[in-house]
């Protein structure tokens, strides 16, 4: 459990990193380390209650990020978390552990896709799609 909590930090923190560089449109000249993502590995063998709590803490990530945005970034541009939030609105955890669940079953030779590219891949951009 420590593990995929410590996981979901460091992918929260990636998240951060991410949206407020890109929002602030910093560009560095020296590469960041590679994080470390969850992944299916990660996913496949933790338990119900860990892929909660990593579920649980990406959503606050993206509340976090919607909420800076909000604050922060004009109304009509497009943000990550705008965008993603958007996309798993309305969607439960129980329902996000099932489908990601489902994918990696029927995915198996996938397991070093990251768990947050799966959420993107195979719940928030279809919805965003049919939204259109």
């Amino acid at each position: 459990m420590k593990t995929l909590l410590r996981i979901a930090a460091v992918a929260a923190s990636v998240f951060f990193t991410t949206a407020t560089a890109t929002a602030q449109s910093t560009v560095t000249s020296t590469a960041a380390p590679q994080q470390r993502l969850a992944n299916g590995s990660d996913w496949t063998n933790a338990s119900v209650e860990e892929r909660r709590a990593f579920l649980f803490g990406i959503a606050n990530a993206i509340s976090v990020g919607i909420g800076w945005d909000e604050r922060h970034v004009p109304a009509g541009q497009t943000t990550y978390a705008r965008r993603i939030g958007a996309g798993l609105s309305g969607i439960s955890l129980g329902e996000s552990m099932r489908r990601i669940d489902a994918w990696y079953a029927a995915n198996p030779g996938k397991l070093e896709t990251p768990v947050v590219t799966v959420m993107w891949l195979e719940i928030a951009k279809p919805k965003l799609k049919s939204a259109k």
